[in-house]
């Protein structure tokens, strides 16, 4: 009986020092599937470590890089995103293996923020490790623009653009090319390089006179845009017309002694519409029975372009307001052409309109071509 005792004894023994190997050299141990977040498992698998988030310079790229997990054991890396700092975490990328350590992640727009974990699922296991340090990126959203004040038509300009993130943050990654486009008209360069997210361009803008001029550029993958504020964008043009009564002179009644007055924006090329003398030597209107009545000038003297009055009996003939004389004023802004002998017409008996056209060959004193679309305004017409 006590043989028997004691080879029993043996036998358990021998047993457990057998079980002590087997556990303790990991050969035949397997996590139970049914415990995914196996505490032995994940007490002993190293986080991944150097954690950084990194917009790319297309802008819209975030590229995700660590350290690989230092349990060489481990069956590779995933990569966790979320909108909020702390979490809820998504799982985005499971990466096997641990040589790679980066991952290009296209987010959209917004805040993101990114967690690592190594990870084991070799026969059944589900073991990860705890989070890595987390990292956060903010996408290109947009381009911001400095003010733009009033700009003239073919003269060059600084403009400013910046990167921007939704919340409005630079976006200094961002390295890329981006277009130019305007409202109207045309803008050079086409296009310019962004550096470090900000770029300071000279262009030129021409086109016609607006007030609603502005600027756009796009770039990045995805394509994302900015557009400046307004602003005038300033071209010689005629800005009004005044058909004014001289001293004394009857309303509606065209007579010797009421003036024309036609302004521009800027300084005219006074040559072109002719010289201004006094006198006998006077230029000479053309005063037009027509529908509708018009002034216009000899084109030997003086030019005008086309004045359109109504057909309201402001001439019976057509006859030349001869000896009539002009002066600039204003710095060469401002026309006066006095009638200095003019055939009469009946007196019209209300106020009435007028249009002018002036010539498309006028130019500026810079050498500025006149913008004729640009309709000048009507101050007054003989009332």
């Amino acid at each position: 009986m006590a043989a028997r005792i004691y080879a029993l004894a043996i036998l358990a023994l021998t047993s457990a020092v057998f079980l002590m190997l087997t556990v303790t050299s990991g050969a035949t141990f397997t996590a139970p599937t049914t415990n995914p977040s196996n505490q032995v498992g994940t007490a002993t698998l190293a986080a991944p470590t150097g954690a950084s988030a990194t917009v790319q310079s297309n802008g819209g790229t975030v590229r995700v890089a660590w350290t690989a997990t230092a349990s060489v054991w481990a069956s590779g890396h995933r990569v966790y995103r979320a909108a909020s700092s702390g979490g809820p975490y998504s799982l985005i990328q499971q990466i096997a293996g641990r040589a790679t350590v980066t991952y290009d992640d296209v987010p959209g727009v917004g805040a993101f923020f990114y967690v690592i974990r190594g990870y084991y699922d070799t026969n059944g296991a589900n073991w990860e490790s705890v989070n890595s340090t987390q990292v956060s990126a903010k996408p290109l959203d947009h381009f911001s623009f400095n003010a733009i004040g009033a700009q003239h038509s073919g003269s060059a300009f600084s403009v400013t653009v910046i990167a921007r993130a939704q919340d409005g943050s630079a976006v200094s990654g961002f390295n890329g090319t981006v277009t130019f486009s305007v409202t109207s008209g045309a803008i050079a360069p086409a296009s310019a390089a962004v550096t470090n997210g900000s770029l300071t361009q000279s262009v030129t803008v021409t086109g016609a006179y607006t007030v609603g001029e502005t600027i756009t550029v796009s770039a990045g993958t995805p394509t994302r845009t900015g557009t400046s504020g307004a602003f005038t964008l300033n071209h010689f043009r005629a800005t009004s017309i005044a058909i004014a009564n001289g001293a004394g002179n009857t309303a509606g009644l065209p007579e010797a002694g009421d003036k024309i007055v036609l302004t521009f924006s800027e300084a005219a090329n006074t040559a072109q519409l002719g010289t201004c003398p006094s006198g006998d030597s006077g230029s000479d209107v053309l005063t037009n029975d027509a529908n509708p009545d018009t002034i216009t000038a000899n084109g030997a003297n003086l030019t005008l372009g086309t004045i359109a009055l109504g057909d309201n009996g402001y001439f019976t003939l057509s006859k030349d307001a001869k000896k009539s004389t002009c002066a600039w004023t204003a710095g060469n802004t401002v026309l006066t052409v006095t009638l200095v002998a003019v055939k009469n017409a009946a007196t019209v008996a209300a106020p009435s309109t007028a249009t002018w056209t002036p010539p498309a060959t006028l130019t500026s004193a810079l050498g500025e071509a006149i913008d004729m679309a640009q309709i000048p305004t009507v101050t007054a017409v003989l009332f």
